[in-house]
This record gives C-alpha cells, structure tokens and sequence, in this order.
C-alpha cells in the first residue's frame, strides 16, 4: 500500500475536528503545515506515515487544547520535542526513535513508549524529561532500548542521586528488563533510583537471544530502602525462574512490598521448565516480608498483546499498563505465599475466575477476600 500520497492541505484547515487519525499518507511540506490550525482538536494519532522532523511539533503547537498524542509505525527516525499547555498522554509505540525530549510540559500525566528500536541493532532511543510536573505513569522504559536523562543528566550505572535525576511525580512505572545482560540488569536500581515514589512497578522480563554466560549480579547495592519506600505492589510478567529475575526478586522481596503478582511464562511460546521456576521463586520468597505473594501462568504469547491506544488514553483506568497484564488469563490455578499475624509462614492454593479485560485492581481486590485468613505481617 502506498504511504507517499500526501494529505491533502485543506485537511489541517478543519476546525471543527476534535479526533483526527490519519494513516498510510504522507503529510503535507512545511509551508502547508504551517496553515494547520485545530482549535478544538483533542486527540491527534499518526500511523504510519510519512513526515519529516519537525512536523509533530508544527501540529501539537496548531492544536491550543490536545490532550491525547499517539504515533504509530514511524520508521525515519523520529526527534520529537514535546512542548504543550495542554497535552495529558503522549504514546508512541512499533517506531524507530531517535529522541523524546519533553521540554515544557505542565499537564502531562502520561508517557507511554513501546515497541522501539532495541540497543541489538546499535542505537537506543534518548528520552529526555525536562518539564513535566505532572506525569504519573511512565513505560515501558527498557535499558536496552532508551538512555534515560532527566533535568539534562544522563542516568548511568554509578551516577549519584541528587534532586536534579529525580521525577517524584511519577507514580505508576513500567520496566522491560532482559535480567541475563548484566549492562542492562544494574541500570534496573538506577532507574528505580530516579522515580523514589512509585507505588506501583511493573517489570517485563525479556528473553535474551543466545547464551550470556553467567551473569554477576549484585542488586543489593541497588536501591535503597529510602528509594523503594512508597513500592506496595509488583507486577513481574514473563517469569522463567532465571538467575537474574530470582536475584532481582531476593533484592526487592525484603524491601517495602506488599503485594508480588508474578505472572510465570507460557511454556507453549517460551520453553522452560516450570517446576524448576516454581522451586526458584519459592527460593526467592524465604526473604520474603510482604503480606502475600501470588503466582498466575500466562496463557497468551511471549509479551502479551499488542498495545491499545484506546486502553492507554482511558483516563478512568488508574493503570494503563495493568490492562495488558489481565487480558491474558482465564482461570488458573494460582499459588499464594502469606504470613499470619505472628509472622508464620503459609502456603495455600486456590482457583481464581480471571475474565478477559478485567483489570488487576479488581483481581487484587477479590485475592485479598480469599487470602485474608493470611493476616498481614507487621
């Protein structure tokens, strides 16, 4: 199918519109972007199409009140600079990008970036966080695919904390982790580092292509307890029981969590042997001070389904990043790992009715109705 087919001009005169998605064309050269003037435009999605460096920026700044961006299928090399009074979600996701730098962005709540360029063909993607007060959910931020900087530092393995490589507003963070590469494993407490009050963390474990050997890792030199304060809830997805995931687990379990779901691999997509990750993950768990651990087996593909730009511009979902997750089951025998109010530990399994699309926040609620005869720990 033709992408070169421009967009005809009197498109960005229509100002009326308050969604526009344009898809397979190519937008028009910059004397007729130039024109481009939205007013009432509230929600902008590019796929694939063919645009030159400069030409998000040109319509964002025609577009005085548009709350939701998305970007699909961008493959020239995308150099975006966000600069919005009114932008809430950005999404960009299957793209190859160069750089995202939110330069002055006062009401963003939302940075969603999926699907990039990975660090195996030689290049990662900048993300750069400059101004944004207000953002709350970020990911899938992956050390294999970006280079971090906030406030104009670049977050390396070794850098200290200060105020300056910190985002304390965010709140919700998303990590693609392949824990068999130690370059990417060691950035994981870096990241955690510069978002110190993040209460929910989701971790994508990501197979890695031939062997690596056998990796050094030490995350206890990672974050601090301090760092890690405000985490009560994990979400580990794609969990094979490896050497690497298990030493994250042992670092993080003793820490402040409350709630661990750890969703195992599907072994029809991802060979491994579950027993032998069950027996790791009880081995993790001896450290264990959260109130309950509970282990669910994916029944979907290797990283779950494709991202819905729908579903991550749905400001009623407290946690965009949690749809993906509960699409995945049906109902699964689940193993959950607790302490009684004196600190005993139990193991008891039961069967949970998961329905497809139902958020997590649902599920937590009714596993906490069956493993309240747990208790909590103090």
């Amino acid at each position: 199918w033709p992408c070169d087919v421009p967009l005809p001009d009197t498109l960005f005169t229509i100002s009326s519109l308050v969604r526009l998605y344009i898809g397979l064309w190519k937008l028009p050269d910059t004397a007729g972007l130039r024109g481009a003037s939205f007013p009432n435009l509230r929600e902008l999605g590019i796929c694939t199409v063919v645009m030159e460096q400069g030409d998000v920026e040109t319509i964002v700044a025609s577009s005085p009140v548009l709350e939701v961006l998305s970007i699909q299928g961008s493959h020239k090399g995308l150099r975006l600079r966000l600069v919005s009074q009114s932008l809430r979600c950005v999404q960009i996701c299957s793209s190859v990008v160069e750089n995202v730098t939110v330069v002055k962005a006062p009401c963003l709540e939302r940075l969603i970036l999926q699907g990039g360029r990975h660090a195996a063909s030689g290049m990662c993607t900048m993300v750069s966080i400059l101004d944004a007060p207000k953002l709350h959910f970020f990911g899938f931020l992956g050390p294999g695919n970006h280079v971090l900087g906030i406030g104009g530092t670049v977050i390396m393995a070794g850098i200290k904390e200060s105020a300056a490589t910190i985002v304390a507003s965010v709140k919700i963070l998303s990590l693609n982790v392949r824990f068999g590469l130690p370059n990417e494993a060691r950035m994981v407490p870096m990241f955690l580092k510069c978002f110190p009050n993040v209460v929910r963390l989701h971790i994508m474990s990501r197979k890695c292509n031939g062997s690596t050997g056998k990796p050094s890792l030490n995350f206890q030199e990672g974050p601090t307890e301090s760092a890690m304060l405000h985490i009560k809830e994990m979400y580990f997805r794609e969990f094979r029981g490896e050497q690497g995931e298990v030493a994250f687990l042992k670092s993080i379990f003793p820490k402040v969590l409350e709630t661990a779901v750890i969703i195992m691999a599907n072994p029809s997509f991802t060979p491994f042997s579950v027993a032998v990750a069950f027996s790791k993950l009880k081995e993790a768990s001896e450290v264990i001070r959260c109130c309950q651990v509970l282990l669910l087996k994916s029944t979907g593909p290797e990283g779950g389904k494709a991202w819905s730009f729908k579903e991550g511009s749905d400001f009623s979902c407290e946690d965009p990043f949690s749809t993906v997750e509960s699409s995945l089951f049906t109902p699964e025998q689940s193993k959950f790992i607790g302490f009684d109010e004196v600190g005993n530990r139990h193991d008891a399994c039961c069967t949970m009715p998961v329905r497809s699309g139902r958020s997590l926040d649902v599920l937590n609620y009714e596993l906490g109705m069956v493993s309240a005869s747990f208790g909590s720990r103090p």
